[in-house]
Formats: structure tokens, C-alpha cells, sequence
């Protein structure tokens, strides 16, 4: 697992938050800043000692955290600061209905449903019960690792397989990988961070295969920036009483990065054991609830941003393969390509123009992963780009 980096390992291993920044040998281009919220990024007025964004620059592209530049929905605003007229009561019957558009949606039933903060604590959830007591987690690499790196820190035995030339997971492989001490197969659909898709009839076959033997758990965070029609409808299986865990987060389209969002489908029973590891739906604030259901129904504005961050998305692809670079095809919100010199370096100078972005190695090769912004965010994107390539 050593050849992997969760977000948080990579936000303290970065340059970004080292004095490292400051040797950069570029000026930040002026250029005009994008329309959308938060772009500053972060602020050290109240650092601390053991603060480690205390040397973060600030951000003219914040390109590193798979966000959402566009934000949260009009309707979604209004629902929150109406929602501030009850909070001072717990979430505790406002539930049934997002779990009911849910339900319908995926052809579950409200049952099969538990919400969370996010998909994390889901995760997390998962991680310290399929450590207990060892075993191993399959899955293919490289991938997104929180779940597996705690669950490698608890006892488990990580067993990741390479993915295939087109940098998928290769569901052959970890079909002929399943043993006896196998007890979870992980699976990031879209992946991250290479942005690729299993197509769902392999996916389908897949679950239908392997979840009698072993649980199958399906982190789809990035499942919104399909097109609709093409959207994997994995519910179906859990109706038919799979072994299928889907975790699911309003983090990323909807904008919910900050508000905290997120939810599982599964057997009642498997929620039940999930929810032993964490709050649940208890840990969702009544605003933030208000907001979700709100947002959920605005169809509009999901299309709206799916649409633009396609848009987006083509443009940088196009720059970046008429300098002569390969990007791995995204489905994403994000795009990874291979660079041509040091991860730190590159970062370095990148964090440098106030340009933020995400780096890693893998099999000795430098990748550079940048999430999808506004327009100008990847205007300001290439810009940098070229300054540091030369």
C-alpha cells in the first residue's frame, strides 16, 4: 500500500505544505479571477503551530480536492437558511424523505438506506469491520486508499492487483484472487484517481458472481458525472438481495464537500452492522438534511453542472494532448495524466502561480491528477502548465 496516498497522507507529504513552496522560481501570472466560491483557498490568519496548512499559498485554481467550483444550488442555499428556523431540534424524522427519493430512484427500499456525513464515515465504517480479526481486502491498485489504509492499520491484509493498460480494475484478476481469507472486495466506480468507468454489464455480472462468496463494496462518489442514462443501477442488485455495499456521496456534484453528505445502500442487516462503527444518520445536521433534499431534486442544476464541468474537462484534455501528453480518458471530475519530471518539483512550481493540484508516483512514474474547475480555473491550469514545462 506504500506505492498509494489517501488525501489527507497527501496533504501533509505535499510540498503545498512545506516552506518548499517558496523556492519556486516563477511570478504568478495575473489573471482574472474565476466566478466561483472560495477560490482563495485557505487562509493562515489563524494558524497554529502544528497547523499543517499553515504554509498554504493562496489560490488563484484550486484544482486538488475533486470539488465542485460551481457550488451548491440556488435551492439548496434556501432550503439551508430556512432550515435554520429548526436547528435547534435533532434530524431525526426529516429522514424518510430524501431516503425516499433515494428508495425510488435506485429501486430499494427506505430500509436499505443509511445516511452519513459523507461517504468517509461509510468507509471508515467498513474499514474497521472488515479488519477485525485479519483477513484480506481485494481490490486493484491504484485506487482510492482511505478505506483500505485503515484497514490495513487495524489488521487487514491488503491485497491490491495491477489494473489493466487501460488502467481499470481487472475483475478477471480479483475473481481468480478470491481465497477463503478474502472478506471484502473493494471496487472505486469511477475510479479514483484515473477518472476510468467499468462498464456496467461487466460490473453487473460481476457483483452477481462474486457477492454470494464475498461482500462486494462499490465506492461510487463520482457516479453523479455520468450521463444520466448511463449511470450504473446497482440498487437493483441490492433489491435482489446481493451482498453489495454502495457508498455514495453528495460531496462531489451537488457541492456538499463542506455541508457533509453522504449515504450507503445495502442489506438491512449489513447497515446495521456498519452503523455499530459510526453515527449514522445522527451525524447529519437538520441544515445540512434540508439542503440534500433540496439539492436531490434539483435535477436542473445537477445537469447544468455536469454539463460544465464536461466542458471543462474536454478543454484541458485537448491543451494537454496537443502539448504531446497522454491523458487517461475521465469520466470525472478530475483527469490523471503522466508528467515528465519530479512530483515535488512539478507541485512545488505549480503551488508556486498559486495553482493548486495533486501529484503522486506510481510503478516510478510522476502522475499529475487536477481536478476539473470553471473554465478560467483551467485557462489559469494551462497557463501554469506551460510556464513549468517549458
Amino acid at each position: 500500500m506504500s506505492s498509494q496516498l489517501t488525501r489527507r497522507d497527501w496533504l501533509r507529504a505535499s510540498g503545498l505544505l512545506t516552506a518548499g513552496l517558496g523556492l519556486s522560481r516563477f511570478t504568478p501570472a495575473k489573471a482574472s479571477v474565476p466566478n466561483a466560491p472560495l477560490i482563495s483557498g485557505f487562509t493562515n490568519e489563524f494558524a497554529f503551530a502544528d497547523d499543517p496548512f499553515a504554509n498554504m499559498p493562496k489560490l488563484r485554481a484550486r484544482l486538488f480536492a475533486n470539488e465542485n467550483p460551481l457550488g451548491i444550488s440556488a435551492s439548496a442555499k434556501e432550503a439551508i437558511i430556512k432550515a435554520t428556523e429548526i436547528g435547534n431540534r435533532y434530524a431525526w424524522m426529516e429522514f424518510g424523505q430524501l431516503k425516499s427519493l433515494i428508495a425510488t430512484d435506485d429501486g430499494v427500499k427506505p430500509a436499505n438506506i443509511m445516511m452519513a456525513p459523507g461517504s468517509s464515515d461509510i468507509l471508515m465504517a467498513a474499514a474497521d469491520h472488515f479488519a477485525k480479526g485479519g483477513g484480506t481486502i481485494l481490490t486493484s491498485t491504484m485506487t482510492y486508499d482511505d478505506l483500505l489504509q485503515r484497514a490495513e492499520k487495524f489488521g487487514a491484509k491488503i491485497k491490491a492487483l495491477p489494473m489493466t493498460k487501460e488502467y481499470k480494475f481487472d475483475l478477471n484478476a480479483i475473481k481468480a484472487s478470491i481465497t477463503p481469507d478474502v472478506k471484502l472486495v473493494y471496487i472505486v466506480n469511477p475510479n479514483n484517481p484515473t477518472g476510468t468507468i467499468i462498464p456496467t454489464p461487466e460490473l453487473e455480472a460481476f457483483i452477481r458472481e462474486v457477492s454470494p462468496k464475498v461482500p462486494v463494496f462499490i465506492d461510487e462518489a463520482y457516479i453523479d458525472f455520468y450521463e444520466p442514462a448511463d449511470r450504473p443501477k446497482l440498487g437493483k442488485l441490492v433489491a435482489e438481495g446481493m451482498n453489495v455495499i454502495l457508498a455514495r456521496t453528495f460531496s462531489k456534484i451537488h457541492g456538499f464537500a463542506g455541508l457533509r453528505l453522504g449515504y450507503a445502500i445495502a442489506q438491512p442487516d449489513m447497515l446495521k452492522i456498519l452503523h455499530a462503527y459510526t453515527n449514522g444518520d445522527f451525524a447529519v445536521s437538520i441544515t445540512t438534511l434540508m439542503a440534500g433534499i433540496a439539492s436531490y431534486k434539483d435535477i436542473e442544476w445537477q445537469n447544468h453542472c455536469r454539463a460544465e464541468n464536461a466542458k471543462a474537462r474536454a478543454y484541458t484534455t485537448k491543451a494537454l494532448a496537443d502539448l504531446g501528453y497522454e491523458v487517461i480518458p475521465s469520466a470525472t471530475n478530475f483527469i490523471l495524466f503522466p508528467i515528465r519530471m519530479k512530483t515535488k518539483t512539478f507541485e512545488g512550481q505549480m503551488f508556486g502561480q498559486g495553482i493548486g493540484i495533486q501529484t503522486r508516483d506510481f510503478n516510478g512514474q510522476p502522475y499529475c491528477r487536477v481536478s476539473v474547475g470553471t473554465m478560467d480555473e483551467m485557462a489559469i491550469f494551462m497557463d501554469g502548465f506551460k510556464k513549468v514545462v517549458g
